[in-house]
């Protein structure tokens, strides 16, 4: 895909379609406030209502840009951009200026149509229902009460159209209802292209974020996961412990009984890691034959005897069942959260945690395997017995 088209490609993130709403908004009251502008002139302006009139599309314009600017320094501050109070606010006063320009025939409804359907983009099944049926009643009031707009009724002429109920015409009653469908209509398609689309991407981002094989989170998963539970540990100030684990001598089972069985002994090792974890920790597959597990609200002695189970669970599994003689065992490397560095940002105190585990683990295996360590304590804390890998 060239630069080009990279650039103008949509952003469909809330922020984008945000931008969008008001881009769209911005260009229709633009085109509306120079249509009006020139018939102004053409006409000469012979009543006030005509300069009143350009001076609501210049506010809906001026709405228009303080909302895109809005949205651009909520993206830039990495928050939420104002989403469902601002539609409605620029709903209504699409509604007020509906019924100033024409009522049911006015150009302003195709805006009151595009904010529904960014409503049921943007927001929930539930608050999308509401603001188009706020909108929806609010412009079929209009309709009825101000045919000619509010000022130039005024507020004596909406008094008369309440208290003494203005008759309709059946052209006028089967326009406010068709209006009324159009905009559920716009809005529900919005909302079930909108539902696909969120189904879809989710499927994506687990297609992204798990192992196909063991299905465990990845390394990929395994990261977010971690920020969000070190961000956490450091609001609340408690523990947190990780896991680093390879299977000893891997490669071997691989060379001599092929791929195929390689994979089915990682996925026999994904089980015993979940029957061995907590059902709050958790278990990713972040490499080849390596595994890494966050041990939630754990010090590094409930990290080593989180580690001691593990190891003990993989010399008491019963591997020749899936060929005699086959004995899978793990080196375990643990390293704690440092809660005095609670200054750190969540991705300099996962980079160091995953290094300190992986040096741990590194020491483990170098004298010896088939055991555990702990970062920061001597090798007399490990417990090791002869690895067996066949």
């Amino acid at each position: 895909m060239s630069q080009a088209a990279k650039t103008h490609r949509m952003d469909a993130s809330p922020h984008g379609l945000m931008r969008l709403y008001y881009r769209i908004l911005l260009s229709a009251a633009g085109a509306v406030f120079i249509l009006h502008g020139v018939i102004g002139l053409v006409t000469g302006f012979g009543d006030q209502y005509g300069p009143v009139l350009i001076g609501m599309d210049a506010f809906l314009i001026l709405l228009a840009v303080l909302g895109h600017e809005l949205t651009a320094h909520a993206q830039a501050m990495s928050r939420n951009p104002p989403r469902g109070w601002m539609l409605l606010f620029v709903g209504v006063y699409l509604v007020l200026l509906a019924s100033e320009t024409g009522g049911l025939a006015s150009p302003f409804f195709m805006l009151l149509l595009v904010t529904c359907v960014f409503g049921a983009l943007l927001m929930s099944g539930l608050a999308a229902v509401l603001l188009t049926a706020i909108i929806g009643a609010m412009h079929a009031a209009a309709a009825w009460l101000l045919p000619d707009g509010v000022l130039r009724e005024g507020i004596d002429g909406v008094k008369t159209a309440i208290l003494g109920g203005r008759p309709m015409l059946l052209e006028e009653v089967t326009g406010i209802a068709m209006h009324s469908a159009f905009l559920f209509l716009g809005a529900w398609i919005a909302h079930r292209l909108s539902s696909e689309f969120r189904s879809k991407v989710d499927k994506l981002e687990d297609h992204a974020t798990r192992d196909p094989l063991t299905q465990l989170p990845n390394r990929r998963g395994f990261m977010q996961k971690m920020r969000e539970e070190i961000t956490r540990a450091e609001r609340f100030a408690w523990p947190i412990s990780v896991l680093m684990i390879d299977l000893d001598h891997f490669k071997m089972v691989n060379d001599e009984h092929g791929h195929a069985f390689g994979d089915a002994v990682l996925s026999q090792a994904a089980q015993v890691l979940r029957d061995s974890v907590g059902p709050v920790d958790h278990l990713a597959r972040v490499g080849g034959e390596e595994f890494a597990v966050a041990a939630v609200a754990a010090d590094p002695q409930h990290g080593a005897e989180l580690a001691s189970r593990i190891v003990r669970r993989f010399r008491q599994h019963p591997w020749g069942d899936m060929k005699p003689g086959l004995a899978v065992t793990c080196s375990i490397g643990v390293a704690a959260l440092d809660t005095s560095r609670s200054n750190s940002s969540p991705d300099a105190s996962l980079s160091r945690m995953l290094d300190e585990a992986d040096r741990a683990l590194y020491e483990v295996k170098e004298t010896g395997r088939n055991g555990y360590g702990i970062a920061g304590q001597s090798q007399t804390g490990r417990e090791t017995a002869p690895s067996q890998v066949h």
